[in-house]
């Protein structure tokens, strides 16, 4: 039982690190769109990525298992690439432009825009893992989502002292698919084979 609590923490820390682009942009979003919008895109965005980190995962139970752990050099190099970004660039950010379209579709695709670094680190953590630890290590990155989404209604809320911290915080994602590439990579309890 603490495996999978242990486990679903960790994956809910790993989509934590690699959403803090998102909850950014979501604070700001809330700001010019209003919180229900906002907050929609970014759990429906959200929704999308776990669901097609699931599908990998199954597909990849499906003949595939022996190479599932291979899947962890996808965050391994993404991250590696982060962090190399991070010194050659260290002011910049993600530019993140105006909404064109106030629409939840709108607002969903600029979402899922800054999240291929969650589906990076998703979908190896669930191919390489048995089907249970993947049910908690879903459960523990939903919770992880709305945490991001509460967090983000707390920040628009006081965005004048605070809005800094996120774009901040967000130079721990390159690290964090790191350590999920390397843990995929290894073999460990969690591990299908």
């Amino acid at each position: 039982m603490m495996e999978h609590v242990g486990f679903a923490v960790s994956a809910g820390a790993a989509h934590v690190l690699t959403n803090l682009d998102n909850l950014a942009l979501l604070t700001g979003m809330m700001l010019t769109l209003g919180a229900p919008r906002a907050v929609a895109g970014f759990v429906l965005s959200q929704v999308i990525v776990l669901t097609v980190s699931m599908a990998v995962a199954v597909g990849a139970d499906q003949g595939f298992t022996q190479y599932a752990g291979y899947l962890g050099v996808v965050p391994l190099v993404l991250g590696l690439r982060g962090i190399l970004q991070q010194f050659r660039a260290p002011t910049q950010s993600h530019a993140t432009s105006t909404l064109s379209q106030s629409s939840l579709l709108g607002a969903t695709a600029l979402f899922l825009s800054l999240s291929m670094d969650s589906l990076a680190v998703m979908a190896p953590l669930l191919a390489d893992s048995l089907p249970a630890y993947r049910i908690s290590a879903v459960l523990g990155a939903g919770l992880a989502v709305v945490g991001l989404g509460g967090l983000g209604i707390l920040l628009s809320r006081i965005a004048t002292t605070f809005s800094a911290v996120p774009t901040r915080l967000e130079t721990l994602g390159p690290y964090a698919m790191v350590a999920v590439g390397i843990y995929v990579l290894l073999n460990s309890g969690t591990d299908v084979l």
